[in-house]
């Protein structure tokens, strides 16, 4: 499964948005005593969590402002994940998915 942070809890949540538009949504947690994150994004950005402890991921929603007008990715969808590492990726015309980083190269912007 995912890594643990050096505090016991799990790597804060990572979304990188490769898309070329901004993106917002929100990741939401498995427990009610978990708070769900809301974010935003800039096109070619990272955005990462403050923290999270020990909260599985459960969902991760993305709208896309594109030029003709906000567009609903595919969720990330879980039952519970411990995974960190995720990306808006477009899959389409104006078709874009919330996926799970599964490659160890991270991709760096210079």
């Amino acid at each position: 499964m995912g890594n643990r942070g050096p505090r016991g809890g799990y790597d804060p949540v990572q979304i990188f948005n490769s898309t070329s538009f901004n993106a917002f949504g929100v990741v939401e947690y498995a427990s009610i005593f978990c708070s769900n994150d809301s974010y935003s994004v800039q096109r070619d950005e990272t955005w990462r969590s403050s923290g999270r402890g020990v909260c599985l991921i459960t969902r991760i929603t993305a709208t896309v402002r594109t030029p003709s007008g906000n567009i609903e990715a595919e969720p990330y969808t879980s039952s519970g994940t411990s995974y960190s590492q995720f990306a808006i990726i477009q899959v389409g015309v104006n078709k874009f998915q919330v996926t799970r980083v599964t490659s160890a190269a991270k991709r760096r912007r210079k």
